[in-house]
């Protein structure tokens, strides 16, 4: 395995980090990501989140000015991130639910891939749209 075209980390920009991390803490918690406390970087206050199973962040950061976040204007449409089974998204679904996401679509299966497609389509701080989703053909565990 290589390295090359792996995904170091994400940094995604909200409005308000106290109020945004009573959603990202307890929902990166879950899958692994060691959550980080805010610190002061370059004007404005940032979290750092490393899953140390994979090496990915998931970077926070308090925005320095508002413009709300529309998933159909030109930039992010949404961050998937993959569950290890269809209960983790059942699970996940339930999480945000009670963070006050507004669940979008699903759990259910979707036809976007063969092999299964099983996902959860929600909205978050900001309105940032997040997907959890498990693909049978991706999981080592069933291939093995």
């Amino acid at each position: 395995m290589t390295l090359q075209g792996t995904i170091n980390h994400i940094a995604l920009t909200v409005s308000n980090l106290d109020e945004a991390m009573t959603f990202f803490d307890p929902f990166l918690s879950a899958f692994g990501f060691t959550v980080s406390k805010p610190a002061l970087y370059n004007g404005t206050r940032l979290c750092v989140n490393i899953n140390e199973n994979n090496g990915i962040a998931i970077n926070l950061w308090e925005a320095k000015k508002n413009h709300f976040f529309d998933i159909y204007e030109p930039g992010l449409h949404h961050l998937a991130l993959n569950a290890g089974s269809k209960s983790q998204v059942d699970d996940v679904a339930s999480l945000a639910k009670t963070l006050g996401a507004t669940i979008l679509e699903g759990p259910a299966e979707f036809p976007f891939a063969q092999g299964g497609y099983y996902a959860v389509y929600f909205t978050g701080p900001d309105n940032l749209k997040f997907e959890v989703v498990y693909m049978r053909t991706l999981d080592k565990t069933v291939l093995q």
